[in-house]
Parts: structure tokens; C-alpha cells; sequence
């Protein structure tokens, strides 16, 4: 992959996660690089070829960090704290995570990036509830709600609570996250 290119994906998804999907054009990111328009055109032809492309460049590093955490050992406590640092890595950046940030725009974006939004979100959700399965069946954690409500409420509770932070910046976030694995212990 060119430098060139990586660096549009990666201003494109800092622009989305800061600014919001819609309220970004090609002219951000070519001044921000100091090239022009038509070379941001040359790798993406459209917004909709970066959005997607963006996706696709989470859903890739999202499953390498699973991989990674598998072949480190990690079990279901160290996973799920490792997925909520996520979160808290974005509130001290100020971003929104990428579900959260294309979620208001879904209406607008392009097919190919609704689908690659929804695969996105199965794979996670596919993911913590199988961890949560997992981690209680093993008595690491305890909750009484089925698993698979359970993760939609911590997924859907992270994503919402960057959204919130940008709204009441008093949202003490460290505490929050917290409480989410204080929630789980048996």
C-alpha cells in the first residue's frame, strides 16, 4: 500500500471519527496533505470508495487484535479490558469510535459501506458475546441477562458513551469504563 494512500485513509478516518462522515470533503484531506483534490480522486475515485475502505481497514485491525490477544494467552477479563481501552484511547483523543460516528450517517452512506458498517458490527458483537459466554462459563464473569443482550448492552453503552462525552465533557470516562468490568465480576 502507498504512503500516499495510507495517510488519506488515515486522515479520512480521523476526519470521520472528529468531524463526522458528512461533514467532511476531499478538500480537507487534500489540504491537510497539501496535495490536490485529484490525487485523493486517484486512489479514491469517491467518498464512498474511502468510507468503505476505511471500514474494511477497522474490521482487519479489529480481528489482528483478536488474533493477537489469542496467541498472547489473553483470557475473556484481559479481552474484554483490551476492548474497553479502545474506547478509552478514543475519549482522551476526543474521537468517537467509527460505529458511532457513521451510525447517524448510515441513511447516506453508500450500499458498500452500510455493508461493510453491519459486517463490522456483527463481528464485534459475534465476538464479545462469545467471550462473555466463554468468561462465564468459566465463572470469570457473572451477569444474569443472556449473553448475547449482555454484549449489545456494553457494545451499544461504549458507543453511546463517546457519543455523550462530546456533548457533557464532565463524563467521568475512566470510572464509567470501569464499571462496566466491576459489573461482571462474580
Amino acid at each position: 500500500m502507498s504512503i500516499t494512500r495510507e495517510k488519506i485513509l488515515e486522515l479520512g478516518e480521523n476526519l470521520i471519527r472528529t468531524k463526522g462522515y458528512n461533514a467532511f470533503s476531499y478538500q480537507d484531506i487534500s489540504t491537510e496533505m497539501g496535495i490536490k483534490n485529484a490525487a485523493v480522486h486517484y486512489y479514491f475515485p469517491t467518498k464512498a470508495n474511502l468510507g468503505t475502505s476505511i471500514v474494511k481497514t477497522n474490521i482487519q485491525r479489529f480481528e489482528e487484535m483478536v488474533e493477537n490477544m489469542h496467541s498472547l494467552g489473553f483470557d475473556e477479563w484481559k479481552q474484554l479490558e483490551a476492548f474497553i481501552k479502545i474506547y478509552v484511547k478514543s475519549r482522551r483523543e476526543n474521537k468517537k469510535c467509527l460505529v458511532g460516528s457513521l451510525g447517524p450517517a448510515y441513511n447516506t452512506l453508500d450500499g458498500a459501506t452500510q455493508t461493510e458498517l453491519k459486517k463490522m458490527i456483527d463481528i464485534i458483537m459475534k465476538w464479545l458475546t462469545q467471550i462473555l459466554e466463554s468468561g462465564k462459563a468459566k465463572n470469570i464473569f457473572a451477569f444474569k441477562e443472556d449473553t448475547q443482550s449482555k454484549a449489545l448492552a456494553i457494545f451499544s453503552g461504549l458507543v453511546a458513551s463517546l457519543q455523550i462525552h462530546g456533548i457533557v465533557e464532565k463524563v467521568d470516562y475512566k470510572t464509567y469504563s470501569q464499571s462496566i468490568l466491576d459489573n461482571l465480576r462474580p
